[in-house]
């Protein structure tokens, strides 16, 4: 079950300390602060086979040492349960839900309490005219077996056309959702959802750029820190981190400086995300059986 008091990490005080020296939004100027992290070590490989595309990870604040994961595009619309290890423990299928180009997934707060929110943002050929989240309710349990389970639909478009994304951050206190485009030159567009009521299509709203301190901005994956005091973003071969205070909005900590990870190498590595307990970073890429990577963060 989830701790209410989980410990703070010691690498989590420190970032927050100097975050507390700059001003808030932006912390821009300030040097960043990185967890220390280990090198990523195999924790074990995703046993079913048919999680072989996989593009979004996160892992369960309810159920110790379980996993839930998605497949792109071409899958139908279903999430995998797993354990940290890579075995399988169950499918849950989404009703009322289409997989027209699933790219992440994150655990965060609902209106009826913890969910599941699957991404449907991906449009590599900036096509689409809208597109969707799904919100699923954390299951309980986690029983062997296929299951059918209700979703509820969000539509959105952008107000300046198109995007190809990859990556949701949905506030693990407010549950604002924000997203992160993919881009070939130049920054990212970070985009913010309004107020999340269904029935109806929501407008994003841009409300910031990023870009990491090393290579391209062709991010594919990300993550906010159970505790709000960290955002992950990674690209195919590299992986980035920027501190973050609880009381900030995800694209106003995107504006500080970010620190660059260790990350395994990857066959089109997608997929990021914290473990449960906020101490560490996973990583899965692409292509039958793959490597399930943990890097141990510490103090």
């Amino acid at each position: 079950m989830r701790s209410m008091q989980r410990p703070q990490p010691k690498w989590i005080a420190a970032s927050l300390a100097l975050l507390a020296l700059v001003a808030v939004p932006g912390c821009s100027g300030a040097d960043a602060v990185c967890p220390s992290c280990d090198d990523p070590k195999r924790g074990g490989v995703v046993e079913n086979i048919e999680l072989d595309e996989l593009s979004g990870l996160a892992a369960s604040l309810r159920h110790e040492d379980v996993l839930y994961g998605l497949n792109d595009s071409g899958d139908s619309s279903r999430i995998f349960a797993l354990t940290t290890t890579g075995t399988h423990l169950a499918t849950f299928d989404l009703e009322n839900a289409r997989n027209e180009d699933w790219e992440d997934i994150a655990h965060a707060p609902c209106a009826s309490g913890d969910c599941l929110w699957v991404a449907d943002i991906g449009d590599n050929d900036f096509l689409r005219t809208e597109y969707q989240i799904y919100l699923v309710q954390e299951p309980t349990s986690i029983e062997p077996g296929d299951h059918v389970v209700p979703s509820e639909r969000l539509d959105f478009t952008y107000p300046d056309g198109p995007h190809d994304a990859e990556v949701l951050l949905v506030h693990p206190r407010t549950g604002t959702v924000t997203i992160v485009t993919k881009v070939e030159d130049g920054p990212a567009s970070i985009y913010e959802l309004p107020s999340l009521l269904p029935g109806g299509m929501l407008l994003a709203t841009k409300v910031g750029e990023v870009d990491p301190p090393d290579g391209r901005a062709k991010f594919t994956g990300g993550a906010v820190h159970p505790d709000a005091t960290g955002i992950l973003l990674r690209t195919n071969s590299r992986s980035f981190y920027w501190v973050m205070d609880p009381e900030q909005t995800v694209a106003e900590a995107l504006r500080g400086d970010a620190c660059q990870l260790p990350l395994a190498v990857e066959v089109q590595g997608e997929a990021i995300a914290w473990l449960g307990d906020g101490e560490g970073i996973m990583t899965i890429g692409e292509g039958p059986n793959p490597a399930i990577n943990v890097s141990e963060c510490g103090g």
